[in-house]
């Protein structure tokens, strides 16, 4: 069992390692996320000897803050989403003969209804 939540463990740290440097090297660029990596070993030495109470806290905090934009995302996309889910609805519930909206980005739908029409799929 030991064995196992180590590996856990470990896995988890490399994850959001890998997660974050990610994250910042998209909106940052490399060289923020060289420094990202370099602050993530420093915080990971910090978090071994502090209080747990304080490391849950912290973690718990930052995992929240997560959800900000996610939601923001969620708002922001959910017009879309009705949409093609009664387009979807409207197809294949209903029997309704309407175009399937396979995208709301047009040019990526008339590919896609280009494609279709080829045989592509």
């Amino acid at each position: 069992m030991v064995i196992i939540i180590t590996l856990f463990a470990f896995t988890t740290v490399m994850g959001w390692s890998y997660y974050g440097a990610k994250v910042v090297e998209y909106l940052i660029g490399v060289t923020w996320a060289k420094i990202y990596r370099f602050i993530f070993i420093i915080l990971m030495v910090f978090g071994a000897v502090m209080e747990s109470s304080l490391v849950w806290d912290i973690s718990d905090t930052f995992n929240g803050l997560m959800m900000i934009p996610n939601l923001i995302g969620v708002l922001v996309l959910s017009p879309l989403v009705v949409k093609l889910t009664r387009n979807y609805a409207d197809r294949r519930v209903r029997g309704k003969d309407v175009a399937p909206m396979l995208s709301y980005n047009r040019d990526i739908q008339s590919e896609a209804i280009r494609a279709i029409n080829k045989g592509a799929y």
